[in-house]
């Protein structure tokens, strides 16, 4: 993946005006400008105190509201595409539904945080998560959140989110979306060039960005989406994903089965441009499939996750032995969710329904899965960096022989010889190593 920003749409963002090397919270409380004189005094009192653990909760849920704030501000029906949930509608409050993984994740996609920026969010997700005890385990009362740990919470929020004086969605990405309904783009476009040599979380972004267009546009502005698609997607249409392939596809078949008569005409002549009917699936049965996966993803992302894992998941189980092509890749994820839990083990109640949907899978869905899903799978990935759920990984997959020969991208398919191979520490190692390329700039 490109590490430039000069081909990307929109910028991701730069350098932190708080220096890496700053580690006084008295000073970095200052920076704090979204937080009130109050609160950065009671903050600064916090760590002066030792009270860590209350000053990075603290510092932690405030800044995630605030970068709910900033993604809700794009809207929710287009946040909705971005997840993949086909119940989020116009009148869906985002910073209800959205985890604090999804809102990190989504903050990389869009630009709003960086490569590096998203690395450590994630990485005191998990310290703040296991120190409230999110997990539903038990904490030792010996255990105590370090200094170094909460000022590095508080230092990534501070550059992230809480140090910019107006929280705005960004420019340049609302810039784009905006030109792709209102004006015809051309091949020599900026926007077009740019496009084309993005890396590919951009490649991704914008498919559902005229996804969403195809949706929500009328009149004028649903013309320049159409031209702009039918000039834009059979350029990447190479390049993309089956996910997102199927992404189109499903597009077209809600917009006919809505009656949007001008919608299904612009997605026609896309689809006739890259021979793509292939990917237009029955609509109902592959919506049911993917929300259903989806709240199983939300609920094993949650609080008292090991509790509410069991019902969607036992519903997913329900649906069929057929998986819909658009539905596979995030059933196989919301599946592995329940397989390969977390540090403090997997939600029992949920397991044999997690084994009902694997067990039913072929050998190509599995490849499927590694060759079109798995690199791009943060939440899978993410799994991966750890030993415990990595030991879970090679002990569900391995049985599987999957013929590594068969995969095309290099870091996956050396992690598909290291799970056969049974080596839990290069799995490790790899998983690491694939989770921080989905997320670099």
């Amino acid at each position: 993946m490109s590490g430039s920003t000069s081909v990307a749409l929109w910028h991701t963002a730069g350098p932190p005006s708080v220096p890496d090397r700053l580690s006084d919270p008295a000073q970095l409380v200052t920076f704090a400008l979204q937080l009130r004189d109050r609160e950065r005094t009671q903050l600064a009192h916090s760590f002066l105190s030792e009270s860590y653990e209350v000053g990075a909760t603290f510092v932690w849920t405030r800044s995630m509201a605030l970068l709910r704030k900033q993604l809700a501000s794009l809207g929710s029906e287009f946040i909705g595409e971005l997840i993949q949930r086909p119940g989020v509608d116009e009148h869906t409050d985002i910073a209800s539904i959205l985890t604090d993984f999804e809102t990190i994740s989504l903050a990389r996609d869009l630009g709003l945080v960086s490569g590096t920026q998203a690395m450590r969010l994630f990485h005191s997700r998990e310290i703040v998560a296991h120190f409230a005890g999110a997990s539903g385990e038990p904490i030792d009362p010996d255990e105590e959140m370090t200094r170094e740990d909460a000022v590095s919470c508080l230092r990534i929020c501070v550059q992230t989110v809480l140090a910019q004086e107006n929280v705005n969605a960004a420019e340049d990405f609302k810039k784009f979306r905006q030109r792709l309904s209102s004006q015809t783009f051309t091949d020599d476009s900026d926007e077009v060039v740019k496009l084309l040599g993005s890396p590919y979380l951009f490649v991704r972004t914008a498919v559902s960005v005229l996804i969403s267009l195809f949706r929500t546009e009328k009149g004028a502005q649903l013309e320049h989406t159409s031209r702009n698609a039918l000039l834009i997607i059979p350029k990447l249409w190479p390049k993309l994903k089956a996910p997102e392939k199927w992404q189109i596809g499903q597009a077209y078949a809600t917009e006919f089965g809505d009656g949007r008569k001008d919608a299904v005409r612009g997605l026609h002549a896309v689809l006739t441009a890259v021979a793509g009917f292939d990917y237009v699936p029955e609509t109902l049965r592959s919506s049911t499939f993917i929300k259903t996966a989806q709240n199983v993803i939300a609920a094993h992302q949650g609080m008292n996750n090991f509790y509410n894992e069991a019902a969607p998941m036992r519903e997913l189980a329900s649906l069929g032995t057929s998986i819909p092509g658009p539905a596979v890749a995030i059933s196989i994820t919301a599946a592995l969710c329940v397989k390969l839990g977390n540090s403090y083990g997997v939600a029992w109640a949920a397991q044999d329904s997690a084994d009902v949907v694997l067990r039913n899978l072929s050998s190509d869905r599995w490849l499927y899965y590694f060759n079109e899903r798995l690199d791009q799978d943060r939440i899978v990935l993410a799994k991966l960096t750890s030993e415990k759920t990595a030991q879970r990984w090679v002990e569900l997959i391995k049985p599987l022989k999957i013929d590594a020969s068969q995969i095309s991208a290099k870091g996956v398919r050396e992690l598909a010889i290291a799970t056969l191979a049974g080596n839990v520490i290069k799995v490790t190692t790899l998983g690491r190593t694939l989770f921080s390329s989905s997320i670099a700039a």
